[in-house]
């Protein structure tokens, strides 16, 4: 049975005057422990897609499972990271992974639940950060706080919505590695949503390609893991996919002047 089944969904946003579809009789399977990245041009419905199998938007058609059983809201099995951090500035690292392990109903004391939150703050490389708030921290930190903080919840399912788009290179390097290690070792399910496509192909099994509503290719990468950014640049294989993806990216883009021109 596969993790997640996106099955024929539609989802359209509506208001007083007018509606949009943000996607379209939209298929997808993906595995438990595979890491699905999601790309395509800006507006072409990535986000809503996570914020469908995430439970924060109906569908309008169609249907999303999770392990078989129908999404009707949000669930403690999937844990999103968003660009924007999201932490609770009164509250210190310790803090705002506790107060996620209580939402995600994780069971133990107070102290029991604080060992854990330390315990996946130091696998994520702030062990030494424990008491610091999120003011003190910079903005490559506070993502690790929001990774440790759905790593505790056990989560088994991240959704992760361009959470390294508002890091400095160096940061979003090391934190790019994190997770493609974090997901391998707790067999994390991962639907990852990037503009990025050096980013897509260092981390992704799989790299989905969204435009006009709905996936045009499903495009599979036969690179060994772990890869990193050094091991990528003399790879053939590497290359042929990336220029195979800039291809579709410009196809958008002439496409979508041609129809400006002849309208």
């Amino acid at each position: 049975m596969d993790k997640i089944q996106i099955e024929n969904l539609t989802l359209t946003y509506k208001d007083a005057d007018k509606s949009f579809t943000a996607l379209e009789n939209l298929n997808l399977s993906v595995k438990e422990g595979e890491f699905v990245c999601i790309i395509g041009p800006s507006g072409c419905g990535k986000s809503s897609l996570l914020s469908v199998v995430e439970g924060l938007n109906k569908a309008t058609a169609g249907k999303v499972l999770i392990d078989g059983n129908e999404v009707t809201g949000p669930g403690k099995e999937r844990g999103i990271v968003f660009q924007h951090y999201s932490l609770f500035p009164w509250l210190t690292t310790v803090g705002n992974v506790v107060f996620a392990m209580k939402q995600s109903k994780v069971k133990g004391k107070t102290k029991e639940l604080e060992g854990r939150a330390k315990l996946y703050l130091t696998k994520v490389g702030l062990g030494d950060s424990f008491e610091k708030y999120p003011a003190e921290l910079s903005g490559g930190m506070q993502q690790r706080v929001a990774i440790a903080r759905v790593l505790a919840a056990n989560a088994s399912i991240f959704l992760m919505d361009e959470p390294f788009g508002a890091i400095d290179p160096k940061n979003r390097q090391e934190l790019q590695e994190l997770v493609a290690h974090l997901a391998r070792e707790e067999n994390k399910t991962v639907l990852f949503v990037t503009h990025d496509i050096e980013e897509a192909i260092l981390l992704a099994d799989r790299i989905v390609f969204i435009d006009k509503h709905t996936i045009q290719e499903d495009v599979p990468v036969g690179i060994a893991k772990p890869r990193t950014k050094a091991s990528l640049i003399d790879n053939e294989e590497y290359r042929t996919l990336s220029n195979h993806l800039m291809r579709l990216f410009y196809r958008n883009v002439s496409e979508n002047i041609g129809d400006e021109v002849y309208l």
